[in-house]
């Protein structure tokens, strides 16, 4: 770890929300193992920098009983397949189509057959039991299917056949006899790892069989139950398998002819899963302390904070309100998914997305130290392969108060200014609205989203869609928002799942073939290209991205209209708002949205402001452009703060701009941009219905 930050002590929680009454579980560890202290506080605001909203924090818990002891618990990555208690073979043959996407001069194990590992390195592919090993020399070529058969018992046959990809190549067979004897015993089998983060493959594996004796003794479909954590055996033996730390599944297989492109309408061809050494969604650590969540305790952003001498950890979680309770008409709708994306992203200090080069606090310090709390959904897999995967059952570094203006601790700039205004609300995260859909959000009045809401499932967007049919009123209070669709695990919501197809601002492309989601079947990629633009959401979608510093927004015709008199009411400023703020110097900036009447955005809405002057790095998305450069004068490279009624009664005020919730607190909330987003807030709280502006 770089010098001057001090980080021994990291965790995660077994759950991000909570109910009153309920516990929640905290998993630690320590690279000095020994006591911590450990307490519950409110977090009002984690942005520490001098120019921030500072630390603001209170006191719930100040001690869950005495000096919590802390142990090391080992982060073990490597996605593998375990299939238990398979019986003892004297002789048999094994057949599995193996496609290589890393090879090494160190052995990575395709299949450990109860000690009897069948392996790959760079040169060839080898058999080992515990007293004899065979290897057959061969040029191992990444991204290419073979064919492998290993005839065990006496003597020991190994052969490899590669497929050819395209005309230019041929069918090239190998072979290996020897005169030895290798019989397998009793014990379980894993594939893809000789043992738990040990030999990891990385690369495809596919129809695996085993015959002995003339009969089947299994073979695994992968083909069947993609969107699970099980391997079945089709040979009618039970003999099912399950997967660990979640390899990608609905790959495309050895026999794809890009004829399909769902998985789901040919499954044989998708009959491969993907493995990777670093793929990692449970870090599996068992529980060092739990919290029952008091009955009154009010719904909020909370978090678990451990001390150990100069070694800080805060785990955040979240307290809703119990149903039919609500604490409050407000609530703050937690974009727990895009914190998922983004999840221990690396690119803020190697000179990549976000434009920052160097480490600027403990938290950043640990990521450039430790791989092994693996990935965001911005990074690849050490094999070049996009990481589809994040998981919340690990330590999230960037998921804390003080570190980097980015996802949450950025939103505390917007708890921090419902505390500085007195306003109550209560939350609900990504999770929450995913799981239960409408009736997560049903009853509230106002909806607050958080600066950045990118990630959104078909359930999340269904959800809000239905909730504004029924007069609510959202405040979408960043950029960048309902981008991505995206799905949740159905077995494990802490998981996530992500498919770049075709076009977006993406770090990698799904390959082709494979842009339909394994968890639930759904064509992955921009909400934008699904028939659901932001637009037609929110009025406003995706415009440019630049990290060289944010801007402000000229006043424009619509905040002089009478429907937006409520807006501007008490604001003095009438030419530019927003001229300032600590996320980028100005109310503009980093990702912003605009209106756009060809994706949808409502044609009654109200156009209240529009940024201007941004800098040369502001640059539109990349999605618009087809056989052009960038302009660089471009009149669609602009944020959009806009206003519409719905049908309903109900209404959105939408920002576009993730920089917009960083100009709230400036000279001390007295400014126009904390005013006006006030008003709309107070008015939005008011129970009078939205006239809608539009007659029949």
């Amino acid at each position: 770890m770089p010098s001057g930050f001090v980080k021994n002590v990291v965790g995660y929680c077994d759950r991000i929300s909570v109910l009153p009454k309920e516990s929640i579980a905290l998993k630690l560890s320590s690279y000095k193992p020994g006591k911590a202290q450990v307490s519950i506080v409110e977090l009002i605001s984690g942005d520490d920098r001098p120019h921030g909203t500072g630390l603001i924090e209170n006191v719930i818990d100040p001690s869950l009983g005495d000096a919590i002891e802390i142990p090391f618990q080992p982060l073990a990555l490597g996605s593998y397949a375990s299939v238990t208690s398979m019986p003892e073979l004297v002789a048999g043959r094994l057949e599995v189509l193996v496609y290589p996407t890393l090879p090494d001069e160190e052995p990575q194990t395709l299949v450990n057959m109860a000690g009897v590992r069948l392996y790959i390195t760079e040169h060839g592919f080898g058999v080992a039991s515990s007293d004899t090993t065979l290897f057959l020399e061969v040029p191992v070529q990444r991204h290419r299917w073979y064919e492998v058969s290993l005839e065990f018992g006496h003597p020991v046959t190994l052969k490899i056949k590669k497929l050819p990809l395209g005309s230019g190549e041929k069918v090239l067979t190998w072979a290996v006899i020897d005169d030895v004897d290798i019989a397998v015993g009793a014990g379980d089998w894993l594939f893809a790892a000789r043992e738990a983060a040990k030999e990891c493959f990385n690369g495809r594996l596919e129809a695996p069989s085993i015959i002995s004796g003339g009969e089947t003794i299994a073979s695994w479909n992968f083909s069947l139950g993609i969107d699970t954590q099980v391997i079945k055996d089709s040979s009618g033996n039970g003999r099912d398998g399950v997967l660990f730390q979640t390899p990608t599944r609905a790959v495309r297989g050895a026999c794809w002819d890009g004829s399909h492109q769902n998985y789901r309408d040919a499954p044989e061809q998708y009959g491969a899963i993907h493995f990777h050494e670093d793929d990692l969604t449970d870090a599996g650590w068992r529980d060092v302390v739990s919290w029952s969540v008091p009955k009154s305790l009010r719904s909020g952003q909370y978090a678990f904070k451990i001390i150990q001498e100069d070694s800080e950890e805060y785990v955040p979680f979240f307290v809703r309100a119990p149903k039919g309770r609500r604490g409050s008409d407000v609530a703050y709708l937690v974009p727990s998914a895009t914190y998922l994306a983004y999840a221990n992203i690396r690119l803020a200090f190697s000179g990549g997305l976000l434009g920052q080069t160097r480490i600027v606090d403990a938290n950043q310090a640990f990521l450039f130290a430790h791989k092994d709390v693996g990935f965001s959904l911005y990074e690849h897999h050490a094999d070049g392969s996009g990481v589809h995967f994040s998981s919340r059952h690990r330590p999230i570094l960037n998921f804390r108060p003080k570190t980097g203006t980015w996802a949450f601790n950025a939103d505390t700039h917007i708890t921090a200014w419902l505390d500085a205004i007195g306003q109550e609300f209560d939350i609900v995260t990504d999770e929450d609205l995913h799981l239960e859909g409408y009736e997560a959000i049903e009853g509230y009045r106002v909806l607050i989203t958080g600066s950045h809401p990118e990630y959104y499932s078909t359930s999340m967007r269904n959800a809000l869609s239905d909730w504004l049919a029924q007069s609510g009123r959202l405040m979408y209070m960043g950029g960048n928002g309902f981008y991505w669709r995206i799905a949740f695990c159905p077995q494990n919501p802490a998981i996530i799942e992500v498919r770049r197809a075709e076009d977006g601002t993406r770090a990698w492309i799904s390959n082709p073939g494979e842009y339909y989601q394994q968890f639930d079947g759904q064509y992955g990629g921009l909400w934008r290209r699904l028939g659901g633009a932001p637009n037609e959401l929110v009025g406003i979608g995706f415009a440019a991205q630049g990290f060289d510093g944010g801007t402000y927004y000229r006043v424009r015709e619509g905040s002089s209209d009478p429907r937006a008199a409520f807006i501007v009411d008490g604001v003095d400023q009438t030419d530019v708002w927003g001229n300032f703020g600590i996320q980028g110097g100005g109310a503009a900036g980093e990702e912003i949205d605009r209106w756009d009447e060809s994706l949808g955005s409502p044609l009654h809405a109200l156009i209240l402001a529009t940024s201007e002057d941004h800098k040369v790095g502001m640059l539109r998305v990349k999605e618009e452009f087809h056989m052009m450069h960038p302009l660089t004068e471009d009149s669609k490279v602009r944020a959009d703060m806009i206003f519409f009624e719905t049908p309903s009664g109900g209404a959105v005020f939408s920002v576009g701009s993730i920089s917009y919730t960083g100009s709230l607190s400036h000279n001390g909330y007295e400014n126009e941009i904390e005013r006006l987003t006030r008003n709309v807030l107070n008015r939005f709280n008011d129970p009078k219905p939205f006239d809608y502006p539009i007659s029949e």
